[in-house]
């Protein structure tokens, strides 16, 4: 909801419900805000909701409808994906700007009448892919904007760690292959039209391992190396452009730039990235503003990383069709890439 403008701006009333390993960081992150309000924390484990209220000076809560109660201005939502659209319609039906944590959901028609709730009530909403916020991938972005880079020709990335053992409703793909999905569509400007994957299960009941060749509009092609098998944790990206071949390494919020035989290290100011995306979120909840990853991108993400899965399974590449959000259509390539 819009903040009254005056002498003494209105704090927002904000909530977090879910603060396991990322939900405590959102807690951290608005409890550090001048302009929120932090009134309460929510998780179904007692334990966790009293310490993390503790920690961040709010009050802990274990239904998210006694949350709700207390009148909010705006929500987080970083519960399990399945949960994802219980929660936001709650909050939708009260009128609470959400930001909802990445996947926005976990099938593509949750994530449609999620996103059709939000917009029929007139709320802010945004999708946590805090990949977007890396201070490196902004950089790069705006590289790319000027023209500087001139036209992209091939964009991969790497992301691998050990297996987080609180995983365990989904697949790595759709746990973190959504990010690459989401943060390379974001630097193309350009929707994925084909994917396929090849993937594998060794230490989780879903896919922990998987490789994925994406091809964007103009037959842009991409790559997704993902796995949980790794004994250590990396996440980089590669993309070669006319004018050069650029390195980001997302932990080191770092970006060199390669061209004519030189490299040189592009000067990255450093932040925290969910910082960043909360204060995005914050802004467009107060001024009524459209993020830019609301719940166009983040479906058409959501999508392809359901698409992947599919692939890798059937193992055969699958055609993503649609202009829009409601308008996904991912169908299968029978005898191979068109």
């Amino acid at each position: 909801m819009p903040h009254r403008r005056g002498k003494k701006e209105k704090m927002m009333r904000t909530g977090v419900i879910g603060v396991g390993v990322m939900g405590r960081h959102h807690a951290r992150v608005l409890s550090e805000r001048p302009e929120v309000d932090l009134v309460g924390v929510c998780d179904t484990n007692k334990k966790t909701a009293d310490e993390v209220a503790s920690l961040y000076g709010t009050i802990p809560f274990y239904n998210a409808l006694e949350l709700f109660d207390q009148g909010l201005d705006a929500i987080h939502i970083v519960v399990p994906t399945f949960l994802h659209h219980e929660i936001a319609e709650m909050a939708i039906d009260r009128g609470c700007n959400v930001l909802i944590e990445k996947p926005i959901a976990d099938t593509v028609e949750n994530a449609q009448d999620i996103f059709r709730m939000a917009d029929k009530a007139g709320i802010t909403l945004m999708v946590g892919h805090i990949e977007r916020f890396n201070p490196a991938i902004q950089k790069l972005k705006r590289m790319i904007d000027k023209g500087n880079l001139g036209g992209l020709r091939s964009i991969s990335t790497l992301r691998v760690a050990p297996y987080p053992k609180r995983i365990v409703d989904t697949g790595i793909i759709v746990d973190l292959g959504v990010h690459d999905i989401d943060v390379m569509s974001y630097l193309a400007g350009r929707k994925i039209r084909e994917v396929y994957c090849a993937a594998s299960s060794t230490i989780h009941t879903m896919e922990d391992t998987a490789s994925i060749s994406l091809t964007f509009d103009q037959n842009i092609p991409g790559h997704i190396e993902t796995s949980w098998l790794s004994k250590i944790k990396a996440r980089k990206l590669f993309a070669t452009f006319e004018n050069g071949f650029v390195l980001v390494d997302f932990i080191e919020q770092s970006l060199i730039l390669y061209d004519d035989d030189s490299a040189r290290e592009i000067h990255v100011e450093k932040a925290e990235p969910l910082k960043a995306e909360i204060v995005e979120f914050l802004r467009c909840a107060s001024n009524g503003i459209e993020p830019h990853i609301g719940g166009e991108a983040s479906i058409h993400a959501l999508g392809v990383a359901l698409a992947a899965v599919t692939s890798g399974q059937v193992k055969l590449p699958i055609a993503i069709k649609g202009e829009n959000a409601f308008d996904f259509q991912p169908e299968l390539v029978q005898n191979g890439f068109h």
